[in-house]
């Protein structure tokens, strides 16, 4: 609620009445001519005062608005910053999750050329079917494994 009352205090629409209004008591109250009309010599010293209290009123509203003003932009400076990281951090995970797929990729590719190399070897033994296994054929089995 206090915010609200804040906001519309710091308004533009407020701060525009409060310096009309304080205009138009800087006219009343010292314009040079203005004593000797009677409808507004006996309100001089009135409009003197108003003019110096709306002006200390504008001036005190003025500063509350640029002060919200600069704690929001503080405030949207941190989540700006926080975001940039959190961007960056994105960035390093997923650079860090690219190189592991190349490594299990090549991984892969490199099981892929041990298995075809075994079947290679099998179809070239003996007899076509490969059907006798050796130490050879065990620690190939073995490699492939790994």
């Amino acid at each position: 609620m206090a915010d609200l009352i804040w906001s519309l205090a710091t308004s533009y629409l407020v701060l525009s009445i409060i310096g009309i209004v304080l205009l138009a008591a800087l006219v009343v109250g010292y314009f040079p001519l203005a004593k000797y009309l009677p409808v507004i010599g006996p309100y001089i010293e009135a409009a003197k005062l108003i003019a110096f209290l709306l002006f200390g009123l504008l001036c005190f509203l003025i500063a509350t608005r640029l002060s919200d003003e600069r704690a929001e932009v503080k405030r949207l400076k941190t989540d700006l910053a926080f975001t940039q990281l959190q961007l960056d951090t994105q960035k390093q995970t997923a650079e860090q999750a690219q190189k592991l797929r190349e490594q299990a990729e090549q991984q892969a590719a490199e099981a892929n050329q041990k298995v075809t190399d075994y079947e290679d070897r099998l179809a070239k033994s003996p007899g076509g079917c490969g059907c006798s296994f050796d130490d050879d054929d065990v620690n190939s089995l073995r490699g492939i494994a790994r």
